[in-house]
């Protein structure tokens, strides 16, 4: 995390560590879930997959589309396709995580009155 970073290399480059620490948030945010999913949290495979099966579809259309709503179409039906294949996909460890993950994101994005009646 942060403080590792600044341990590790604070004294030896303290400007651009205390740039990186500032505005790192979302960068690290991958740190605050299970160890066994950061591989995937790090990883930009799926996104850069997505990008290439969506430049394969303009090209194969030899980028003539009628309106601007096509693209949103190809850009939606592409999404749907890659969704079905990513829900085939097992991702190791998560199945070991999955209660973990389910309460971090049900405390994170729960209503705040839900979660206090939940608690009473």
């Amino acid at each position: 995390g942060p403080e590792e970073v600044k341990a590790a290399w604070g004294s030896r480059y303290p400007g651009v560590v205390g740039l990186w620490v500032q505005d790192s948030g979302a960068f690290l945010r991958f740190y605050g879930y299970p160890k066994v999913l950061w591989p995937y949290l790090r990883s930009t495979n799926l996104m850069e997959r997505f990008i290439r099966e969506v430049r394969r579809g303009t090209k194969v259309r030899d980028h003539k589309f009628p309106k601007e709503e096509a693209v949103y179409k190809l850009l939606y039906l592409e999404s749907e396709r890659q969704e079905g294949r990513w829900a085939e996909r097992k991702l190791k460890g998560f199945s070991e995580v999955k209660e973990v993950l389910e309460k971090m994101l049900q405390e994170r994005y729960a209503p705040r009155t839900q979660t206090l009646t939940h608690n009473s």
